[in-house]
Formats: C-alpha cells, sequence, structure tokens
C-alpha cells in the first residue's frame, strides 16, 4: 500500500512537471512567449513609460493615406488584378484610410469615360489617355508616361479603383486633370469615388506644364473658377490648391505661390520627400541625426513658412516617402524613419488643430511592384514598417499623452480605445530597452502586452526581422520599431 502512494506521488510530480514544461514553452504559430524574469544583457537599459488621458484628442486619420498610381500592371505592363488576392491582401494589410488616383504626371493625361461603371468590357482603357491631348501640347504620346497610352489592358483603371475602394471601404481622393481634362470628367470621378478630397493639378508650375499655365496667374483664374463650381455641387469636399515647394527660393516658385495666396480652397499641396528634407551619406549613426533634426527642425520651419504663405490653408501632403536611391531605402534606418514621420505628424497635430490635414506614401506600387522592384527587391521593409503605422489607424483611437524617463534612445506615443492602448515605440539605440513600468494616469499597468516588432541587428541592415509576441513584461530589441498593444 505504501508503495502504491509512493508511486501515485511520483505520478502526480510527474504531471505537474509536465504541465509546468509546457505552459512555459507555449507559443502559437510565429508568436512567441517570453517569461517575465528574464536575464537583462550586459548592454541592456530600463525606461519607465508614463501614460496620462487627461488632455487626449481624437487621431486624425486622413494622415494614412497612399498613392494608387499605377498598381494596375507590372514588368512590362502586364495587367495586374487588384481586385482578388493576394494583392487584396497585400493592400488591406495597411488599413490606409484612403487612397489618391491618379497620381504623379499621369494626373495629367487620364480620363475617365462618364457614365461607364464596367471594370472590364466597357467604353474604357487603361488610363484612356488622349493623342489630341498630346499633340496640342507637342508631347510624343507613343512615349509618354514610357508608352502607356499605347497599351491595350482590357480593363478601365479608374473603374477598378472605385471597385478597390468600394471592397476596402474607404474614400477616395482626387486628382484632377486641369489640362485636356473637363469638369463633367472631375464630377464624375468625386461622384463615383464618394471622394474627400480633390486637388486641381499635380505640379503645374514646373517648366513642361507652360502650355496650360504660364504662371501662377493663369492657374489662379482657371482653377478658382474650377473650386467654384466643385464646392457647389459637392458641399462639404475638402480642395486642395497645387502650390510650388515653399522652401524653393526660386523667383518663379514665390511668384506662383504669391498668386495663389489669394485663392479659394481649403488646403495648399506640399511634399515632404526625404531627398528635399536632408542629405545622407554612409555613416548610419550620422544618417539617423539628420533624420532626427529634421522633425525637430527642418519640417516645422517649412510648415511655419507654409503658414505665411497661405494663411488660412491646411497644409496638406500630396507626397512624401523614401526615394529608392536613398541610403535608408529598405534599411531599418528607413524603418524608423517611417515610425518617426508618424509620430511626428500625429504629435504636431495634437497640438496644432490637425494643421498636417492630409499625408499620403508615394508610392502603394513601389512597396510591390510585381517585379522584384529597385535592384531586384522589392521595397518589403518599407511595407511592414507601414502595415505597423497602419496598426495604429484601426477604429478611432484618442491621442494621449506619453513622457518617457530612463532612456534617451526611445521616442513614441500612446492611443486608446475603450480602454484599450497602443503605442508607438521606437528604440533608435543599439541597446535592448526594458520597461521597468508602464504607469496610467500614475498607476501602474499590469497585464499581457502584444508586441509586434520590426527589428535588426543594425540600423544600415536590410535584414529585418518581424515578430509578433506576448509577455506580462515588456522589452525593446536594439534597433526596432514596435507597436505594443494591452
Amino acid at each position: 500500500m505504501k508503495n502504491a502512494q509512493y508511486g501515485q506521488w511520483n505520478f502526480l510530480i510527474c504531471l505537474l512537471s509536465l504541465l509546468t514544461l509546457s505552459l512555459g514553452c507555449f507559443s502559437s504559430g510565429n508568436n512567441k512567449s517570453d517569461p517575465t524574469d528574464f536575464k537583462s544583457p550586459a548592454n541592456a537599459v530600463g525606461a519607465t513609460l508614463s501614460i496620462s488621458n487627461v488632455n487626449a484628442v481624437p487621431l486624425y486619420k486622413d494622415i494614412h493615406a497612399a498613392c494608387a498610381v499605377d498598381i494596375f500592371f507590372t514588368k512590362g505592363m502586364a495587367r495586374r488584378d487588384i481586385l482578388t488576392d493576394p494583392y487584396l491582401s497585400f493592400v488591406r494589410a495597411f488599413n490606409f484610410t484612403s487612397l489618391q488616383y491618379s497620381g504623379g504626371s499621369t494626373a495629367d493625361h487620364d480620363h475617365v469615360i462618364v457614365g461607364d461603371t464596367l471594370v472590364y468590357g466597357g467604353r474604357g482603357d487603361g488610363y484612356n489617355m488622349s493623342r489630341e491631348d498630346s499633340r496640342v501640347r507637342g508631347e510624343s504620346f507613343d512615349e509618354l508616361l514610357d508608352g502607356i497610352g499605347t497599351v491595350k489592358f482590357g480593363v478601365d483603371f479608374f473603374n477598378q479603383y472605385c471597385a478597390l475602394l468600394r471592397t476596402l471601404k474607404i474614400r477616395g481622393d482626387i486628382i484632377a486633370n486641369v489640362q485636356g481634362g473637363t469638369l463633367a470628367e472631375l464630377y464624375w470621378k468625386i461622384q463615383r469615388t464618394n471622394a474627400r478630397r480633390v486637388i486641381f493639378g499635380m505640379e503645374q508650375n514646373l517648366d513642361a506644364n507652360r502650355y496650360d499655365f504660364a504662371d501662377g496667374s493663369a492657374y489662379k483664374k482657371k482653377i478658382s473658377q474650377w473650386i467654384d463650381s466643385v464646392e457647389r455641387k459637392f458641399p462639404g469636399i475638402i480642395t486642395v490648391i497645387d502650390a510650388a515647394p515653399i522652401w524653393k527660393v526660386t523667383s518663379k516658385s514665390s511668384s506662383w505661390n504669391n498668386h495663389l495666396k489669394t485663392m479659394p480652397g481649403d488646403e495648399a499641396r506640399i511634399y515632404l520627400w526625404d531627398k528635399d528634407l536632408f542629405t545622407t551619406g554612409d555613416n548610419a549613426a550620422s544618417n539617423l541625426a539628420t533624420i532626427n533634426q529634421s522633425f525637430l527642425q527642418t519640417i516645422p520651419q517649412w510648415l511655419n513658412q507654409f503658414t505665411h504663405t497661405f494663411p488660412g490653408k491646411k497644409a496638406s501632403v500630396w507626397q512624401w516617402g523614401l526615394k529608392p536611391k536613398s541610403a535608408l531605402y529598405n534599411k531599418m534606418i528607413g524603418c524608423i524613419y517611417i515610425a518617426k514621420f508618424y509620430k511626428f505628424m500625429i504629435d504636431y497635430n495634437k497640438s496644432s488643430n490637425n494643421f498636417i490635414s492630409y499625408a499620403a506614401y508615394m508610392s502603394l506600387k513601389s512597396l510591390d511592384r510585381g517585379d522584384g522592384g529597385y535592384k531586384n527587391r522589392d521595397a518589403a521593409n518599407m511595407a511592414a514598417a507601414l502595415k505597423s503605422c497602419g496598426m495604429l489607424f484601426k477604429g478611432n483611437p484618442m491621442v494621449d499623452e506619453l513622457s518617457i524617463s530612463g532612456s534617451n534612445g526611445l521616442s513614441g506615443l500612446a492611443l486608446e480605445q475603450n480602454r484599450e492602448y497602443k503605442l508607438l515605440l521606437i528604440n533608435e539605440s543599439g541597446a535592448e530597452i526594458l520597461i521597468s513600468a508602464v504607469n496610467l494616469n500614475g498607476y501602474k499597468v499590469q497585464g499581457i502586452y502584444r508586441i509586434t516588432s520590426l527589428s535588426a541587428s543594425s540600423l544600415d541592415s536590410d535584414a529585418v526581422s518581424y515578430d509578433y509576441s506576448s509577455s506580462t513584461g515588456l522589452r525593446l530589441k536594439p534597433y526596432s520599431v514596435n507597436v505594443v498593444e494591452f
């Protein structure tokens, strides 16, 4: 009897050991569950996060958009079906709040077939470009935009774009063809896309567009009438005028903008490309310092100059991003730049009544060209960073105040909705950061943290890891962009 009892106790002890081991090693797919009693690396630093929702404001969501130009085809102008997987799921994962059509120089040439709603088999094809438009402007139709007007795609790009908007349940942002286009076409674009805003041309100040707009006065005369017509037909729509770069001190740019100062419209265009904001070199640490300076000084200065150039209008960022030849492109430092860009816009809008009223990443196609992309690689890491930041725009969260103590290499922001919290935490240092406490309105938070993380071994590495984990402790990998949910 005694031996039997002893055997039973052994069985129970073994069973408990197995249960403990299985719980400690639990994982689901690629998810990881870390114990809270992990040992700190020798170079780890500590930090404390303090969140306050006393002065919370709604997150302004129009700053999470993208340009949809040329997503409809891949290498060799082979048609791509954007309405089915895998591409549809790829686009959906970004959680963009709107998409822009058509984009760039294409907007000066695209047309729509008023009344035609068919994606396939309708009267339209591709961008519905016109040879006559090219002829009167002295352009070669066969060479224009790499000859895209000569290709028969068998699908109307605008109608396909409209179908994509409906599938994603988002609104459109329309670029008016102010050269060869008509108001009737613009009305149709706005109606079909339930457009939230329309910009009247892109880069019309360039010499290539002198046939239509010799100067800002010519633009003002025509477009003021168009804006008036659009606002009367579509009350509440946001109208955007096509400003020249405010940071250029050339007399032509200044003259163009001076004519536009008294124009109607709610917003004026501004670009925030990396190549215009700063110059990078071969040293990643120096590049990071340059990036930080652009957010601390350059962009705020440009926005301040904007308020004086276009009083009463808000800033509409119709293009921002990283050029493929940038030293940041598709590297960990580029992921950090994207996260910092969102942090800057959200912080700036929180304190300036949403002065940055719109921002669109340029471009959606660059994230998956379907042909390998620049140097035979797509911008997979850029896409991952945008998807991570897109998590912030789900639902209708409030922007809280976040203060960080204990680490100079950590920055971030805090959002909340229905007592659920999301943190964007950017570790730009080479040390792991251990969060010793998360305090909410003075009370320590206890629970499970779900962490979506992008990280790499160095700033200039393109071997970026994309991980998900959950834990009762919170630690941030070196050189990482993290979205923390709890």
